[in-house]
């Protein structure tokens, strides 16, 4: 029983960082971003998902993030150009539980310990992906890099899921965008 809470334990800390979102963000110390008014979104050549429907959760929620935070789409001269990127790494996780019973046996002096029992020993193979979605902010007259953020999570299977974890990301960073648009900082 001991050995089953133990492996139960070291199998949970194992899943829970691969569970756990990871949001940062760099940007130009020296750009003002209060001035920026208006953004356009821009599709790159490896900005888009490979599933269709993904693509257009991001994008949309992209642009929704952004409005909400005061900007203004146009086409017409943006203040920023806008677009994302997704990069992904699958990862292998070895997890080994062994079932067994020892041997015990009485003399004279008590009970004591001795060989024999037997073990067995079973390992498992599981694999992740850890998928990162990348926004890029560019200033709309030099078309230089402003600001970068960036979310990794471990991808779920479902759309559903995987729709509502791009959310979780975009409302983070979002976050951290309101705090440097409005000249706070980090």
């Amino acid at each position: 029983m001991r050995n089953a809470l133990g492996i139960a334990l070291v199998a949970l800390l194992v899943a829970v960082p691969a569970a756990a979102q990871k949001v940062s963000i760099d940007f130009a110390h020296d750009y003002d971003f209060g001035g920026i008014k208006t953004f356009e979104y821009v599709e790159s050549d490896d900005a888009t998902s490979p599933d269709p429907l993904m693509d257009q959760r991001i994008v949309g929620a992209i642009k929704d993030r952004l409005k909400s935070a005061g900007l203004t789409e146009t086409s017409e001269k943006p203040d920023i150009y806008v677009t994302y990127h997704l990069s992904s790494e699958d990862s292998t996780v070895y997890s080994t539980t062994g079932v067994g019973y020892g041997g015990y046996g009485g003399y004279w002096g008590g009970w004591r310990p001795y060989g024999g029992g037997m073990v067995s020993a079973t390992t498992y193979a599981t694999t992740y992906t850890d998928g990162t979605l990348i926004i890029d902010a560019f200033d709309g007259a030099e078309k230089k890099l402003v600001w970068r953020g960036a979310g990794t999570v471990t991808v779920k299977e479902n759309p559903q899921k995987r729709a509502k974890q791009v959310e979780k990301i975009l409302d983070k960073l979002g976050k951290k965008w309101k705090k440097i648009h409005a000249g706070q900082g980090k």
